[in-house]
């Protein structure tokens, strides 16, 4: 279980085979995000939809929106090969209803959808990029499609040291949980960590620091009708959007 990367490749391919079960731990909020996603999608369970989920990694947001809506059919894509591989393993009981592509979601074509996904992978995007990118997301739904945003972004006023401090605190609380479960161990959860930091410091981890209020700013103007945050858990958000039911005229 002990995970023992080095430095000389990329950050996602040296951590995918660890990804899913690390994640939960290292990110406290993040497997309540993922099924609040699920919870969100705007369709009843026997309801028929196309959905893209974007800069996917493994696809665990597309399992489950695939087991929860045995009638939709979805495309998942990434530039991540190693993460690529794990997501057709996990989605192989699938294989008729999704296609998998490896392709970068800033400039890649986004098929017809009704419904769209990404979490965790916007914070990778440059700002300069999302207006375009959020164009071609609205572009791709149908009238009054859906898209669900999930990521960590800033709200409002810097937290302060008090907020920064509980924070730590019970992301702590969470590895002493997980180690104490036997979930992982110490020594991998600091070695994750550690690679991370090293990752970043090379400039193979890029991370933006995106505010919500930019991000909203830039999905109105990318033509969506309606953009909201519905859920937040210290930084992670989760961002709730629609396209006009119609087109308008005039």
């Amino acid at each position: 279980m002990d995970f023992q990367p080095t430095v000389s490749g990329e950050y996602f391919a040296a951590v995918a085979e660890s990804y899913d079960r690390l994640q939960p731990i290292l990110s406290p909020p993040y497997s309540k995000g993922l099924e609040m996603m699920v919870d969100l999608v705007p369709f009843d369970p026997n309801d028929t939809f196309k959905f893209v989920e974007l800069g996917c990694g493994t696809a665990e947001p597309t399992a489950r929106v695939l087991e929860r809506f045995p009638n939709a059919t979805g495309t998942c894509m990434d530039r991540e090969p190693e993460m690529l591989s794990l997501a057709r393993k996990k989605l192989e009981m699938h294989s008729r209803r999704v296609v998998v592509g490896e392709t970068d979601m800033v400039n890649c074509e986004i098929p017809g959808c009704d419904l769209a996904i990404s979490a965790k992978a916007i914070h990778h995007v440059n700002p300069d990029d999302l207006p375009a990118l959020f164009a071609r997301i609205a572009g791709a739904l149908s009238p009054g499609g859906c898209f669900i945003l999930f990521d960590a972004m800033s709200m409002g006023p810097a937290p302060g040291v008090k907020v920064s401090m509980q924070s730590s605190r019970f992301r702590q609380l969470h590895f002493q949980r997980a180690v104490a479960s036997g979930e992982a161990t110490r020594a991998e959860i600091d070695a994750r960590m550690d690679f991370k930091r090293k990752m970043k410091a090379a400039g193979k981890d890029v991370e933006y620091g995106h505010a919500s209020e930019d991000l909203i700013r830039t999905m109105d103007q990318a033509g969506f009708d309606e953009v909201s945050v519905v859920w937040r858990m210290f930084s992670d958000t989760i961002l709730l959007a629609f396209t006009p039911d119609a087109v308008r005229s005039g």
